[in-house]
């Protein structure tokens, strides 16, 4: 039988949404579960963020994360911190982390998730062609990077080539307990 590949919309998705539930029903307890997945994006992904400010109110850092709902994750989509002019990452941010960490655990979300590019590491510029080599090889003096492990992220891999011909990222998570 020859198959083709169809991409969705509004309405065929109605068609996918009775497969998924029939396929599934403990993951899609109803059609309409499965239907909000397939095209409400509200549904599986959301976006929050929160903000420092300074004593006039002017904001001086801020952290974006994204909801990855269906994964029970909140992952850190972008930030920084304005030290006098100078732009500092994650470790400038921690009442942030701390908040994001809260509302993580309101939601019963299990993990916290970042990452952070190669910029500093000794395999950035590098083709990587072991990934569990490049894992247990990996080495920065980047403050960023030990507030992080300090702060309970562990590393939990590398996406090559993420930001570029050999710019990796790596990839960290907290496991919320």
């Amino acid at each position: 039988m020859k198959m083709k590949v169809i991409q969705l919309n509004r309405e065929n998705a109605k068609g996918v949404a009775k497969l998924m539930h029939n396929l599934k029903p403990e993951w899609w307890p109803t059609f309409e579960d499965a239907y909000g997945q397939l095209t409400h994006i509200d549904d599986s992904i959301g976006t929050i963020g929160w903000f420092l400010a300074d004593e006039n109110g002017n904001p001086v850092g801020w952290a974006l994360f994204r909801e990855m709902k269906t994964l029970l994750s909140l992952e850190l989509e972008c930030s920084g911190f304005n030290d006098n002019g100078v732009f500092q990452l994650e470790h400038k941010l921690k009442d942030l982390f701390d908040i994001a960490e809260k509302y993580a655990r309101s939601k019963g979300y299990t993990t916290l998730k970042t990452g952070m590019s190669s910029i500093e590491f000794n395999i950035d510029g590098q083709e990587i062609k072991d990934i569990p080599e490049a894992l247990s090889s990996l080495k920065t003096n980047r403050i960023d990077y030990q507030w992080l492990l300090d702060y309970g992220f562990r590393v939990i891999g590398i996406h090559p080539n993420a930001y570029g011909n050999n710019m990796h990222c790596i990839l960290f998570a907290k496991e919320l307990k």
